[in-house]
């Protein structure tokens, strides 16, 4: 948060006009108003007599805390997406490093963009990525010794994707040995108590939010299971799984484009080229028209962003290749 937010905000928590606070602080209410435009700084002299009529300390007004909310964080990882849409891959990485360099003991924030930037060199490319795959690696084995257990297990399954990735398959295995057993299933649980406490939104919200979850898991199942039949030679079975997917999916209620990636990779495996362009109509019309959760029973309570933005990308990156 700026400055010039800080002190409107505390000002406004206070009861007082501009005019009040500036009266206090001997100074004209158009000097205050300016500082809370962000049109002006106040005077360093002023900044101590300004943080005990906020009720803030010198740190708080001047926004030097050592971690972002979890808000602050979201809200940056989105300026990150519409920074590579914009100004391109290269200036994005910057404006990522830049903040993780201004915030370099949160490590939320660190995990979080470079999630986002490892997504968006996958999906946007830059002219040389090895830069920013080394740095991306670098802060994910950095993450590996994090004290909280949920950045560090994610840090690790990221060290294995790379590590399976590069070959490195003995230390992917001795990193997936490291990982905790899980065997109690914390949002279940949360469903039920919810439930039990009267909380229906609550549980209704979670409930969707696992059914989705389930789905994707399940189809990204049987496109690993449809990738080994076609390199075992089982085109019946690949067929088979294919279809599944895609009435899965169907039934499921989802964007049909979900579907039909697994049926585009069989038909360009086989050659089939009318199919394949015809499978690629299909998902290009899907791309293109929202999904609207609130419509669906099943998935009334969870937001479409997530699966609408990741569709423009999806959009973005077949227009750039001349598909």
């Amino acid at each position: 948060m700026r400055i010039n937010e800080i002190i409107r905000e505390r000002r406004r928590g206070l009861g007082l006009t501009q005019e009040e606070a500036a009266a206090r602080l001997g100074i004209t209410a158009s000097a205050f108003n300016k500082w809370e435009r962000g049109a002006s700084l106040p005077d360093i002299m002023l900044l101590p007599a300004l943080a005990r009529l906020l009720g803030v300390d010198l740190n708080t007004l001047l926004d030097f805390g050592e971690e972002l909310t979890d808000s602050q964080t979201a809200q940056f990882v989105n300026s990150l997406d519409d920074c590579v849409k914009s100004e391109g891959y290269a200036a994005a990485f910057a404006r990522g490093e830049a903040k993780i360099l201004e915030y370099p003991s949160c490590e939320k924030l660190l995990l979080s963009a470079a999630m986002y930037l490892d997504g968006a060199l996958y999906l946007y490319g830059a002219e040389d990525p090895s830069p920013y795959r080394a740095k991306l690696d670098a802060w994910y084995e950095r993450l590996c010794g994090s004290r909280d257990a949920q950045v560090r297990e994610q840090a690790l399954v990221m060290v294995i994707n790379r590590c399976r990735a590069n070959g490195e398959l003995e230390r992917a295995e001795a990193l997936l040995n490291s990982l905790p057993q899980v065997t109690i299933d914390r949002q279940e649980q949360l469903a039920l108590l919810y439930t039990a406490q009267g909380r229906d939104d609550e549980a209704r919200t979670l409930w969707q939010s696992r059914a989705l979850d389930g789905i994707s898991r399940a189809v990204t199942a049987m496109t690993h299971l449809m990738e080994d039949a076609m390199k075992t030679g089982r085109r019946e079975d690949a067929e088979y799984i294919s279809g599944t997917i895609m009435a899965v999916t169907a039934a499921a209620g989802l964007p049909e484009w979900m579907g039909l990636s697994a049926a585009m990779d069989l038909a360009e495996a086989g050659g089939d080229t009318e199919r394949y362009n015809s499978l690629l109509a299909r998902l290009k019309a899907s791309l293109n028209t929202p999904w609207d959760p609130a419509s669906s029973p099943v998935y009334s309570c969870m937001s479409a962003a997530g699966v609408n933005g990741l569709t423009a990308r999806m959009l973005d990156i077949i227009e750039r290749d001349g598909k």
